[in-house]
């Protein structure tokens, strides 16, 4: 078997199997499940919502063993400027076959207090995405195909998130909209504006186990809706054990993905440890319920909290 398998060809079958189309109507922002323990990987309106300073970086390796398949990494830091004003930034990069995507960016969030246990923020996020297409490792069918580059071809452009979050210490709700702001070139790995809906709970089942459900929806308004049921249980505010399940939605009734929808169906088993009420430790074994049920995918999380004496305090544990 040629090169071709090796990249081009692994990423043409990783978006057939997904059941999306080749002209990259899919779902382009890096896929993680331990996302609701880092909430600026969706929303900049999550900065400084915590109360006090945190970093947290992630690793994923998606479908383990499939040649192309992706890996992602993330780094972010966020805290508190005054008792209103937050910020932070995010660092991500993730590689599909041939293809990778380096993006920065820097957050800011206002916060308005609506009772003393409720708060709203909004924030916005600024930045840069590079996009990599490492014509090297592709080897296609057709010599003089042109829309293939015969060595390395980069392009930087611009991009932007906005978002709001209502939050207390029980409950959680945020809305944010991603790749608002780009560059179009007519290219299937241009930006495509996706939305995020993001809510959840925490209610005492005994005095020492909490129970966590929550969900996340993401719209890009081309292809079948991403849907996230999560369910976390807590024992003596030191150990998550929870399970998700990821499935598609055909919300907007698009017939031409109303066969495909069912295909993107996912269970993943999640452990976050807290050492420490400053530190906690992730790791989610995920795997397909389709295709791809013969690879797995591995998601390891490491976050560090500093706590901030002059803008805010743990009075009581955050869940979120």
């Amino acid at each position: 078997m040629r090169r071709m398998k090796n990249a081009m060809k692994a990423v043409l079958v990783l978006v057939t199997l997904l059941g999306f189309p080749l002209v990259g109507f899919g779902q382009q922002d890096p896929q993680f499940t331990q996302y609701m323990f880092n909430g600026l990987l969706l929303n900049p309106a999550y900065a400084g919502s915590k109360g006090f300073s945190s970093v947290s970086g992630s690793h994923r390796s998606q479908w383990t063993g499939l040649e192309g398949a992706p890996v992602s990494q993330t780094l972010s830091f966020d805290g508190n400027l005054n008792r209103k004003l937050a910020a932070g930034f995010l660092i991500t990069n993730d590689r599909l076959g041939a293809q990778r995507f380096t993006e920065v960016s820097f957050n800011s969030a206002v916060r308005i207090t609506l009772s003393p246990r409720t708060k709203l923020a909004v924030g916005i996020s600024l930045g840069a995405t590079q996009q990599t297409l490492d014509g090297t490792k592709l080897d296609p069918a057709e010599r003089d195909d042109v829309a293939i580059p015969m060595g390395i071809e980069r392009a930087v452009k611009p991009s932007a998130r906005v978002g709001a979050y209502l939050y207390s210490n029980r409950f959680y709700t945020g809305l944010s909209v991603g790749n608002v702001v780009f560059f179009q070139d007519g290219l299937p790995t241009d930006p495509k504006p996706h939305l995020f809906l993001t809510s959840g709970g925490v209610f005492d089942l005994s005095r020492t186990v909490k129970f966590r459900p929550s969900i996340l929806l993401k719209e890009d308004f081309k292809g079948p809706a991403a849907l996230d049921l999560n369910t976390f249980l807590l024992f003596h505010e030191q150990i998550w054990l929870g399970t998700s399940f990821r499935t598609t939605l055909n919300i907007f009734n698009n017939r031409e993905f109303a066969t495909a929808t069912r295909l993107g169906n996912a269970l993943a088993v999640l452990l976050e440890l807290h050492p420490s009420p400053l530190m906690r430790i992730g790791y989610s074994y995920d795997f397909s319920l389709n295709q791809l049920r013969s690879y797995s995918s591995h998601e390891i999380s490491l976050g560090y909290n500093f706590l901030q004496k002059k803008y805010g305090r743990m009075l009581t544990p955050r869940y979120f």
